[in-house]
């Protein structure tokens, strides 16, 4: 009888089967695997500023997609074993126990992450058989792009659009040999929210959608709202808005977690110009999925100073962290509508539109004079679409510590409601009992109208800041 070898595919942000790199790593269709996830009460209940690192909408997300992960595994005949506390330890004993020959999984580009990549290969030796880094790109070796990295994200499209092209979509096997598992092995539950501390919250129903996590989840948004209703077409137009589930197409969630391959919705939109049309909006769906490209390079060049409060360009704009203002922030009790409305969506759904993100980190980072780290740290706790790069590259890049070609940036909300929001229906929906008497041109300035002043004024706190940042630039 032929013995094959067998193999751990840690599964870590690869949550799905089709596009999965982890199975080109079989070296052959009968070589038995089976998967592991795992889940890291460090990752998800830490506390930072009082509250864990990821919030319960977060975690449901995740845990829906781990189930969903598991079904597919099963349905090609193979298993996903669960288990909760830290992987260095985890997967190390695992791997004693089921007697196999390798643990194979994808680096990540995070600090914790290369941490526990450093730990693992201390602790399993030979067998540890870590994989690059995931990418869109047809590239070898992500470690060199990511070291020659240009600091504007501008010049990284225009060579990528040159010289490197988009990987293809890897095939999904029919089948996966699993390996014997010792008598009475016991698999593990995913766990539920209560397991873990939280509780259940119900949806809100002025959710832009009802995310679900899980691969077929997000295959079949991907569908429905690229080939079923052809919005694909209008995304360049209507990316921007904030209500409605059609505005943008909202894959990031399952992008996050793995549960949608970069690959395969690049593939879905050269697919979609085949057989629809080809525009400015076709393509553009590429130029953000290159963006999320660059946040992952830009992590991986800059590493942990990335996280600190001068970022990687090291510019500490020395934040004076008025008393109570983030506070304010966070829950949406600022006294500017537009702010507000974008805080109160995020912690009430775990998701808020791009141009939200952009308006409320100006506003925390500028006129509220606030460490931006506080502000990424919130939203890592909230957002169902956290993912590290993404996150921390955004909020750098906001806070003005990061990657930008151009000096101060800050977003005058006045304009940007004017520009988004026109008619105020956005804050309506969202602050309807603080505005909803208010006619529609004082929505988005109720204290013009003899409303509550807002905690800071919003033309004159962002006034302030771009003195202080003309300041730092002159080295005063």
């Amino acid at each position: 009888m032929t013995v094959y070898e067998s193999s751990i595919l840690w599964f870590r942000s690869q949550l799905r089967v089709h596009d999965q790199p982890l199975f080109e790593s079989r070296g052959g269709e009968d070589r038995p695997v089976v998967g592991v996830w795992v889940f890291d009460p460090r990752e998800h209940l830490e506390l930072v500023d009082g509250f864990p690192r990821a919030g319960s909408r977060r975690v449901r997300f995740l845990l829906e997609s781990v189930e969903s992960l598991r079904t597919s595994l099963r349905e090609l005949g193979s298993e996903l074993i669960v288990r909760v506390g830290e992987p260095e330890q985890v997967i190390p004993e695992l791997a004693a126990e089921l007697n196999v020959d390798s643990v194979i999984a994808f680096r990540q580009p995070g600090t914790e992450e290369r941490g526990i990549e450093r730990l693992l290969a201390a602790s399993l030796g030979p067998k540890w058989k870590p994989l690059g880094y995931e990418s869109v790109l047809e590239v070898e070796d992500l470690d060199v792009i990511a070291d020659e990295l240009p600091e504007v994200f501008s010049r990284f499209r225009r060579h990528v659009e040159k010289k490197i092209a988009f990987a293809r979509p890897r095939e999904t096997p029919s089948s996966l040999a699993i390996p014997q598992l010792p008598s009475g092995f016991d698999v593990g539950g995913v766990p539920d929210l209560r397991s873990l501390g939280y509780e259940v919250v119900d949806a809100d129903e002025r959710s832009v959608m009802d995310f679900k996590g899980g691969e077929s989840q997000g295959l079949d948004r991907l569908h429905s709202w690229m080939f079923d209703h052809d919005n694909l077409q209008r995304y360049k137009q209507t990316r921007n808005g904030m209500l409605g589930e059609a505005y943008s197409s909202k894959f990031s969630p399952w992008l996050a977690n793995g549960c949608l391959s970069g690959r395969f919705v690049v593939s879905e939109t050269l697919r979609y110009e085949r057989q629809r049309l080809a525009n400015e909006s076709t393509y553009w769906l590429r130029f953000e999925i290159l963006w999320r490209e660059y946040f992952r390079l830009y992590l991986m060049k800059h590493g942990p100073s990335m996280f600190l409060r001068g970022g990687p360009v090291q510019s500490d704009l020395a934040w004076g962290d008025p008393e109570g203002r983030f506070e304010s922030w966070r829950t949406g009790e600022t006294g500017v509508p537009l702010v507000d409305a974008n805080m109160i969506e995020l912690s009430t759904t775990g998701f808020m539109s791009n141009r939200g993100r952009q308006i409320v980190a100006s506003f925390l980072s500028k006129n509220l004079d606030v460490d931006w780290r506080r502000g990424a740290r919130w939203f890592e706790h909230c957002l169902i679409d956290y993912c590290p790069s993404a996150n921390w590259g955004n909020w750098t890049y906001a806070a003005g510590v990061g990657a930008d070609p151009r000096g101060f940036r800050g977003f005058d909300v006045a304009r940007q409601a004017a520009n988004y929001d026109p008619t105020g229906d956005y804050v309506a929906a969202w602050l309807g009992d603080r505005i909803g008497s208010l006619p529609v041109e004082s929505r988005h300035a109720p204290w013009l109208a003899g409303g509550p002043t807002p905690i800071v004024d919003p033309e004159r706190s962002l006034s302030e800041a771009k003195r202080r940042w003309d300041q730092l630039a002159a080295g005063d």
